[in-house]
C-alpha cells in the first residue's frame, strides 16, 4: 500500500457562465492602466504593481464574485473541508505581452490563491507550479517525481491553489496578449 502523503490540492474548472463573467470583465479592464512593477524586473504588466487594491470589490465584479463562491466550495467540499467565510484581501489583473513571463514567486500568507484567465490563445504561457517538497529533488530515487506540473491557460478556466505554492509564468512568445485576473484569499478565523 502507498499513502500519497502532504498532497497539494490544485483545483481547476470551466466556468458555466462564462459569457457573463467575460461581459463584466470587459468593463472593468477598459477602465484599468497598466503598468510594471520595478521590483520584478519590469517582466509584465498589471493593474496594480503594488497588489493592494481588491479590483474584484473596487469595479463590483458581483457576477465572477458568486462564480466564485460556487467554486470555492466545490473545492472545500472535495478537500473534505468547510468551506468558511472568507474575505479576498487582494485581487488585479495581469497582461503578457510578447516576451513577458512571471517570476517564480508564491503569495505568502495567504490561504489561497486564484487565477481567472480572460484572454490567451492556449500558446501565450502556462502557469507552472513547482514540487513543493524541493528535497525531493535531491534523491536519485525520487527526483522524477519532484517535477514541475504546467497548466495550459483557456479563456473561462478558474484555478484555485494554496498561496503558498511556488509558480511562475512562462515566457509569451506569441504576438497575442494574455489577460488574466489573479486573487488572494483569506479564511476568517
Amino acid at each position: 500500500m502507498i499513502e500519497n502523503l502532504f498532497p497539494t490540492p490544485i483545483y481547476y474548472s470551466l466556468l458555466s457562465n462564462v459569457e457573463e463573467v467575460q461581459e463584466e470583465l470587459t468593463n472593468c479592464i477598459n477602465l484599468l492602466e497598466f503598468s510594471m512593477n520595478d521590483q520584478w524586473g519590469k517582466t509584465h504588466y498589471l493593474s496594480d504593481p503594488t497588489f493592494k487594491t481588491n479590483l474584484i470589490q473596487k469595479y463590483n465584479l458581483n457576477v465572477f464574485r458568486k462564480t466564485l463562491d460556487a467554486h470555492l466550495t466545490n473545492y472545500c467540499n472535495e478537500m473534505g473541508l468547510s468551506c468558511k467565510p472568507y474575505q479576498i484581501s487582494s485581487s488585479w489583473i495581469s497582461l503578457f505581452k510578447k516576451d513577458n513571463y512571471g517570476h517564480i514567486h508564491n503569495h505568502g500568507g495567504v490561504d489561497m490563491s486564484g487565477v481567472y484567465y480572460f484572454k490567451t490563445n492556449e500558446d501565450d504561457g502556462k502557469i507552472f507550479f513547482l514540487c513543493p517538497t524541493p528535497s525531493m529533488e535531491s534523491s536519485f530515487l525520487y527526483q522524477d517525481l519532484a517535477i514541475r506540473w504546467e497548466h495550459k491557460p483557456m479563456v473561462g478556466k478558474l484555478l484555485l491553489f494554496p498561496g503558498w505554492l511556488s509558480h511562475g509564468i512562462q515566457t509569451n512568445k506569441t504576438d497575442n496578449d494574455r489577460i488574466s485576473l489573479s486573487f488572494n484569499i483569506n479564511f476568517l478565523r
